[in-house]
């Protein structure tokens, strides 16, 4: 037979999913039906090939090609079979209607073909079988993978990092083997079991180790964090069973670490077995300072060491119970406790050092220090802090008359145009475009008078405060609440910053003017102090 008058586009497609695993491949598709068309005498106007499944609706070249013969590129679909073009009913259905309203005239398959004037009820039958086909096929790889699970197999594609697919295993054999990173990983979980490296410290390790993904770069912190948490390492896997429900699975894989080593992890990573450390410590300077090289903040570590009496091991004790070295239990070691502050360099390199909390402590107790005032220099403040906003408050003063003679002057000429408006010298429409304008440049005026009157109300507040602050900061420091410190530590200045293993933060400039007062009155007292002891001793 030869059909003639009809332009095709030839479609071959397979899909790398398991429903066309038994499907010949898009070049022996091609090859196959460019012979049918030769034998038949079909125009091909493209061959049109694409790797996608076809068990949902969404495939580029498929939509695409459709819209062409809408479009009247060609009239005719050349294919291997029919569950080439749908699984799914709504490409099945879309195909159907087509056919059915002539925009496709014809659709040649191996051994088979498709007219307008055929009845589609077998057409309708194909593509259900090829649905059906789909639905059973992940009913039953969902099965399988199930029962994979069951004999002690991690059924996913893709397995955690250190191990692979054996690709060449037979019936009995190991279906799943340690690859090229397992013995870098294992070293990394010793690592973090000896209790002396935190995630971002066996990341460093890591990245020394040149352990990269699949894409060939350095692993994120997260991905470690991943490591150390998934249970796949000590021989354990999850998977869902017959009803949905995730169950635990024994693997048959070789594990990295043990169970009770891998929930000695999780007790380090987070403080009890299975959910996230709660910080039970309120460092002093967490969350006040910022680097002064690179801008990011600085945190805090804790390090807690000792020695064993055994062995004379120096190590972590942070999360650890026993010596590393020989298992001496800590009993009665002499534990030493410190908590460095460093730079989280999360924008790139940095070359500021990590500073101890001691330092720190110390430099902020002598910047406070240098602001104290004595208890009896408190109403002097207070008299120092009035002069000084006496001084500036000149300008403000003279700004306050301004505003208030601008506004005068506003209110006049609003109530001289209401007694032009009255007398008839200008309508109501005139009077209205310009009372707006002027009421809202009154409010302006009235806006700015208060807000320097109420500045004025809070500068004598805030001297108070400062006051206050000048006589009792040393004392809270050295009180040693965290959360009063830290409130002492923001009211002194702003702009905390750590570069050089140096504190700096920009003081207010209630407390330097408080500091300069302190220091004119010592230095006139000391001036005075001499005087008075000459005429003691002519007495």
């Amino acid at each position: 037979m030869i059909t003639t008058g009809h332009r095709y586009f030839l479609y071959a497609r397979k899909s790398s999913e398991s429903e066309d695993r038994q499907m010949a491949s898009i070049p022996d598709q091609v090859k196959e039906v460019q012979r049918l068309a030769s034998e038949l005498n079909l125009d091909i106007v493209e061959i049109i090939t694409e790797s996608r499944s076809a068990k949902a609706p969404g495939r580029p070249a498929f939509d695409n090609m459709l819209l062409r013969i809408q479009q009247g590129e060609a009239n005719g679909i050349l294919c291997w079979k029919l569950n080439r073009l749908a699984r799914n009913p709504v490409d099945g259905g879309q195909i159907s209607w087509m056919l059915q309203q002539g925009a496709i005239q014809h659709i040649q398959c191996y051994g088979r073909d498709y007219k307008p004037s055929d009845n589609v009820l077998m057409m309708q039958v194909e593509f259900g079988m090829a649905n059906q086909y789909v639905k059973d096929l992940s009913v039953d790889v969902k099965r399988g993978m199930r029962m994979k699970a069951e004999r002690g197999w991690y059924p996913s594609r893709s397995l955690p990092i250190g191990y692979r697919h054996n690709t060449q295993r037979k019936s009995l054999s190991q279906e799943i083997l340690p690859d090229d990173n397992f013995n870098t990983i294992q070293e990394l979980w010793k690592l973090i079991l000896s209790g002396d490296y935190s995630i971002a410290d066996i990341k460093q390790k890591g990245d020394e180790m040149h352990l990269v993904g699949v894409t060939g770069k350095v692993l994120p912190v997260k991905t470690y964090r991943r490591i150390f948490t998934s249970k796949f390492y000590c021989g354990y896997f999850n998977w869902k069973d017959a009803h949905g429900v995730m169950n635990e699975y024994k693997g048959k894989h070789k594990a990295m670490v043990s169970l009770a080593e891998y929930k000695k992890v999780q007790k380090m990573l987070t403080g009890r077995t299975n959910a996230y450390r709660t910080r039970d410590h309120d460092f002093l300077f967490k969350g006040i300072l910022k680097c002064g090289e690179c801008g990011c903040s600085v945190t805090p570590e804790q390090k807690r060491h000792t020695w064993c009496d055994k062995c004379q091991r120096k190590f972590s004790c942070l999360h650890r119970d026993d010596c590393p070295r020989c298992h001496t239990p800590l009993g009665n070691f002499k534990i030493f406790e410190q908590v460095y502050y460093r730079c989280t360099k999360k924008r790139g390199p940095c070359s500021q050092r990590y500073v101890s909390e001691k330092q720190l402590r110390t430099q902020y107790r002598k910047a406070i220090q240098d602001i104290t005032i004595p208890e009896d220099f408190h109403a002097m403040a207070l008299e120092i802090l009035r002069n000084f906003k006496q001084g500036s408050k000149g300008g403000e003063k003279q700004k306050l008359e301004t505003l208030r003679h601008q506004k005068s002057k506003l209110e006049t000429r609003l109530k001289n145009l209401t007694l032009m408006r009255a007398d008839g010298e200008i309508s109501s429409e005139e009077l209205k475009a310009v009372k707006d304008e002027m009421v809202t440049q009154i409010q302006e005026k009235e806006s700015l008078i208060a807000e320097i009157q109420r500045g004025e109300i809070d500068w004598e507040k805030h001297m108070q405060e400062y006051a206050k602050i000048g006589c009792d900061a040393l004392e809270t420091y050295d009180s040693g609440v965290i959360s009063e410190v830290k409130k002492v530590l923001l009211q002194i200045g702003s702009n905390h910053t750590l570069l050089d293993q140096k504190a700096q933060f920009i003081s207010v400039e209630p407390l330097l003017v408080i500091k300069e007062g302190h220091r004119a009155y010592l230095a006139e007292k000391a001036r005075l102090e001499p005087q008075n002891s000459l005429e003691k001793q002519e007495d």
